[in-house]
């Protein structure tokens, strides 16, 4: 999401010709008149375009961004009628060029494409040398020295950034004309400057591991482009390399030989996967794979990408010290420690409670799982609370900020998210680590189901060596978005000591989220009445099509939940359902609500949604410098010439026109970015549109988000669908074997 420069005169558009004529044959070569909207994260702009050969400006509609006014472009595309915007251009590719015009000069040298050229002197460059400018600053710049206004200064910066802009240039022409979009080529010029034709022509498939966006087909057609052979070796390893990357999106930490083999032979789209035993053989060779042999119970070969091989074996390695360290505190000081704890904070813990605090403070190690309505939370606050007594430093950890706020609020004491506890920083990575170890005697990590292997792999890198380590979470929920699925196999290994709280305390007994949660998560049905009547939290609503969920959705959020539960429906009503796309998708329900709930101009065009001043916004990356991180939801104060003003609980976090692509509209979000958060209210959409998605542990997870009042707006094919759908949870891990097996 991005905020448009300016909405004011979408309405004013100046069309080239009469609607039925097309003018260039699909081509148009001109400069950009005016930026009305790009995104630079996703490559979209709109822009008026003024074309060389006719008077006017015409809109043209692509992946141009990032694009800026006096740019002089080539384009192609095909031109369209849109039933709301009219004629405009819709371009494919964009190719900057050198303006062929003095007045194009003029504009595109004013536009500040080069620093230390202005509007003025542009203007006074143009007229002393006219159609020779460009010739000018490429070959006899020495020249510019008698223009007033340029001095030996001025003229080194002009220098400095005419070559910069003219080596910019040709990478641009080079990937764009070798089929690379404007914001995908800006990626890369961005990364590699002047060195960008040189590399790609030397091996295109390194774009896929280096640049953001670009996966295989991608990098593929440019080598194609480039002439590359179908059968060339480093090809072939690309592929291969790209579906365990493929595989690790999905989860998976390795994948058994076959698959990999049948994976990478459809993305090749070769005919024989025994040509890629050489290439598989060579990447072991040079250590980018591991390929681990059969073992008792199994008969496949497994392959692994190296860095995932090796996060796993020192998890399990370092997991297995500290399952079998002895600590120095005793049961009987943990005992007196707990009586006195229970009577300060008013609790009375159950048996397996107060044994899994015992276990938490005389062990190094301790798992503990359990679904909602079974003391999690108040485990926490008695572990933390006798470590205090017991005179042990404690790090509170969870994988969201919205969690550690939970967790910080429940404990009364300090807690952070896993990266800045580890000092996370995008271009050096974790700053803890054994060198640099966590101070603290005991860590504590809530909302576990979200750690993925690589970020396990860092904490317990970080932990000094006499830590103790608590891990708390709830194993039946949605496992992590990264490979792996640590907690699940912890709970499973039997070298750790895990425990499961299955006490379902009497408070939460009488919600029916609690008690249907559990349903869903036994495979049964929720229950569709309740003699709880009027004091239930949970309904469940079956609307008769899309449309009419969509209705449905809107009335429960801005009225009927704010009037019944008096929750406001701008802050503590979350909407959720399992995909981006369709009728009740993320994006659609978005755009719904954000006109119910914050009504103001329409919006520009569906490519260029328009943030509003009092909009719902998450933030969509961890932002160290900000101190804003995935997941985190805020309130836009204010808008001003593109940049952004958020409020997140509290903490102000301004941001400018280019960085505006961190957020987006919060009214609505996948289930999978709820992780970690819990709302006074939820409606969680189900449709048959969302069948590739819809699954038990999704359900289940996105009803457990809701503390107050959760409702269903499901048909009873979908709700039955993910309810019994319990199988997309297996994921290719070896943690648990690593372990000493399966309990």
């Amino acid at each position: 999401m991005t905020v448009a420069r300016s909405t004011s005169d979408f309405c004013h558009r100046l069309l080239l010709t009469d609607p039925g004529k097309d003018l260039f044959d699909g081509s148009l070569q001109g400069t950009v008149a005016r930026v009305v909207f790009e995104n630079r994260e996703s490559g979209w702009a709109v822009v008026h375009f003024e074309a060389d050969k006719e008077a006017g400006v015409t809109t043209v509609i692509g992946p141009l961004a990032p694009v800026f006014v006096g740019e002089y472009l080539e384009l192609e595309g095909d031109w369209e009628t849109d039933s709301r915007w009219g004629r405009q251009f819709r371009a494919r590719s964009a190719v900057p060029a050198e303006p062929t015009s003095v007045e194009g000069t003029r504009r595109y040298l004013a536009s500040g494409v080069v620093p230390g050229i202005g509007p003025e002197l542009a203007s006074r460059l143009v007229a002393r040398f006219g159609q020779d400018t460009l010739r000018v600053l490429d070959d006899e710049a020495e020249r510019l020295l008698r223009v007033r206004g340029i001095g030996a200064k001025r003229l080194a910066q002009i220098k400095e950034g005419w070559q910069a802009k003219s080596a910019e240039r040709q990478g641009r022409v080079f990937l764009q004309g070798h089929g690379l979009g404007a914001a995908l080529a800006q990626r890369v010029l961005r990364l590699w400057g002047d060195e960008t034709i040189t590399r790609v022509k030397r091996d295109p498939y390194s774009l896929i591991r280096e640049v953001s966006g670009i996966g295989f087909r991608t990098a593929d057609d440019l080598a194609q482009r480039l002439g590359i052979a179908t059968d060339a070796p480093h090809r072939l390893a690309a592929g291969v390399l790209h579906s365990l990357q493929v595989a690790a999106g999905a989860g998976h930490c390795f994948l058994p030989a076959a698959e990999l083999g049948a994976a990478a032979t459809k993305l090749l789209q070769i005919e024989d996967p025994a040509a890629l035993e050489d290439v598989v053989e060579d990447l072991v060779a040079r250590r980018r794979l591991v390929m681990e042999p059969p073992a008792e119970g199994r008969e496949a070969w497994r392959v692994w990408d190296r860095p995932l091989h090796a996060a796993e074996c020192r998890v399990s390695q370092r997991l297995a010290e500290l399952a079998t360290t002895p600590t120095s505190t005793t049961p009987e000081r943990v005992r007196r420690a707990l009586e006195v704890v229970q009577e300060r904070l008013h609790i009375t813990l159950a048996p397996e409670q107060t044994s899994a605090v015992e276990n938490a403070l005389v062990r190094s190690l301790l798992v503990v799982t359990g679904g909602p309505g079974t003391g999690k939370t108040t485990l926490i606050r008695a572990v933390v609370a006798c470590a205090e007594r017991l005179d042990l430093t404690v790090a509170l950890a969870a994988p969201t900020g919205r969690a550690a706020k939970r967790m910080e609020q429940a404990t009364d004491h300090e807690a952070r998210t896993l990266h800045r506890w580890l000092e996370y920083r995008f271009d050096t990575g974790f700053g803890r680590d054994a060198d640099s170890p966590l101070e603290a005697d005991l860590v504590v990590v809530d909302e576990m189901s979200m750690v993925d292997l690589n970020l396990m792999d860092a904490l317990v890198a970080a932990l000094k060596p006499q830590a103790r380590l608590l891990l708390v979470g709830d194993a039946d929920q949605l496992p992590p978005v990264g490979p792996g699925a640590v907690l699940r196999d912890l709970v499973r290994a039997e070298a750790v000591h895990a425990v499961r709280l299955q006490v379902i305390f009497r408070q939460a007994q009488e919600s029916q989220i609690v008690y249907n949660a559990h349903r869903i998560n036994s495979g049964e049905m929720p229950a569709t009445t309740t003699e709880a009547g009027e004091s239930s939290d949970f309904y469940l609503i079956e609307p008769d099509d899309a449309e009419h969920a969509a209705d449905l959705v809107t009335r429960l959020v801005t009225r009927r939940l704010p009037d019944r539960f008096g929750v406001d429906p701008r802050h503590d009503v979350q909407v959720l359902a399992p995909m981006h796309r369709g009728r009740c998708g993320v994006s659609a329900l978005n755009a719904m609500l954000q006109d119910a709930l914050n009504p103001g101009a329409a919006a520009a065009r569906p490519e260029a949604p328009e943030l509003r001043a009092g909009d719902r916004v998450m933030q969509l990356r961890n932002d160290y410098d900000k101190e804003v991180f995935n997941g985190d939801i805020g309130h836009v104060l204010a808008l001003d010439d593109g940049s952004v003003s958020v409020d997140f609980d509290g903490h102000l976090v301004g941001y400018r026109r280019e960085d505006a692509g961190d957020l987006t509209l919060a009214y609505a979000s996948t289930v999978h970015k709820s992780q970690g958060s819990e709302y006074p209210g939820v409606v969680v959409v189900l449709l048959p549109e969302h069948h590739i998605m819809l699954q038990r542990n999704l359900l289940y997870t996105a009803l457990t988000r809701a503390s107050k009042v959760a409702v269903l707006v499901a048909s009873r094919k979908a709700l039955g669908r993910a309810v019994r759908n319990a199988s997309p949870a297996a994921r290719n891990t070896a943690l648990a074997e690593r372990l000493g097996g399966c309990g």
